[in-house]
C-alpha cells in the first residue's frame, strides 16, 4: 500500500459526503447515516493500528454496487464516488 495517510485522506473524504442531510443510505448495508459514519471512524482506528484486515473489508465497500456506491448514487454524488473508488484502487495496488 502506497502510503497510509493517502488511504485515511480518502475516507476522510467519503465521510465528509456522507455526512451530510442528504445521505440516503436505503441500498446500501447500513441501517443509518450514523451507523455508516461509526464504522468508516472504526475502520480508520484499525488502519491507524496496522491492521492490514481492513483493506480486504474496504474493497468491498468500494465496490460496484457495493455500499459506498449505493449511498452515492442515492445521495447525488455518484461521480465523486467513481472519483474516489479508482483512487482507493491506486491506493490499494501502490507499494
Amino acid at each position: 500500500m502506497r502510503n497510509i495517510n493517502d488511504l485515511l485522506g480518502l475516507l476522510a473524504e467519503v465521510r465528509t459526503l456522507i455526512d451530510s442531510p442528504n445521505t440516503n443510505v436505503i441500498w446500501s448495508q447500513f441501517d443509518s447515516v450514523k451507523e455508516v459514519l461509526n464504522t468508516l471512524d472504526m475502520l480508520k482506528r484499525r488502519i491507524e493500528l496496522g491492521d492490514n484486515k481492513v483493506i480486504s473489508e474496504l474493497k468491498i465497500l468500494f465496490a460496484p454496487t457495493g455500499s459506498f456506491q449505493e449511498i452515492s448514487i442515492d445521495s447525488g454524488w455518484g461521480e465523486k464516488f467513481i472519483e474516489l473508488a479508482t483512487r482507493f484502487d491506486e491506493i490499494i495496488v501502490s507499494k
